[in-house]
């Protein structure tokens, strides 16, 4: 099995190392209403690739999944960081693809909503890419900053169905902005890096 460089930065910022293989089962279908997804991504951690920064998705905190078409092929594409989704989602509309349907990961109880629904949180906390972009439904902003992070979360890895425990420390909330914010704004600098104002003027 891969293990990515952000395993072990995960691990290394406080998570433990049994949670960078787990998921809400691909064939469960999420709890229904306006900010959820109909049904959860089919995103197996361990075992998918980033197509931003082909590493192996394997941190659910932060991670996102978009289902697109692209020179006529649908296919679900999965990542680790909200960061590398938005650069995706710039890349698919750059080859006149069309994006269907983005699933984000809520940091507070784990369930996946709707990208376009949900509020993004710029913070200091980590995230696999070092982006500090999480993402909560809106009921859970307050939640978020006060620190109540809800497990565990049942999860889908290479190794089956497994219960994950997210990690207990939320970071500083920097900025609350939308998910056409972080799509048009974001971008990664050289190696990777990410500018400290990114959001201003969302």
């Amino acid at each position: 099995m891969k293990i990515s460089r952000r395993f072990f930065l995960a691990a290394a910022g406080g998570a433990t190392l049994g949670a960078a293989l787990l998921f809400l089962s691909r064939f469960k279908p999420a709890e229904g209403g306006g900010v959820f997804c109909g049904e959860a991504p089919p995103l197996v951690y361990g075992r998918e690739e980033c197509p931003v920064c082909k590493m192996v998705v394997d941190y659910p905190p932060s991670s996102a999944a978009m289902r697109a078409r692209v020179r006529g092929v649908e296919r679900w594409y999965f990542f680790d960081d909200v960061g590398c989704m938005a650069t995706w989602h710039r890349e698919v509309v750059r080859q006149g693809g069309e994006v269907v349907e983005v699933c984000v990961r809520d940091r507070v109880d784990g369930r996946w909503l709707k990208a376009e629904k949900a509020i993004f949180l710029v913070t200091t906390e980590f995230t696999a890419m070092g982006t500090g972009i999480v993402v909560v439904a809106p009921d859970n902003v307050e939640r978020y900053k006060r620190g109540e992070v809800r497990g565990p979360w049942a999860v889908w890895s290479v190794e089956g169905s497994q219960q994950y425990n997210p990690p207990a420390k939320t970071g500083e909330v920097k900025a609350e902005v939308t998910y056409k914010c972080v799509v048009e704004k974001f971008e990664y600098g050289p190696a990777w890096s990410v500018s400290p104002d990114w959001y201003r003027n969302c």
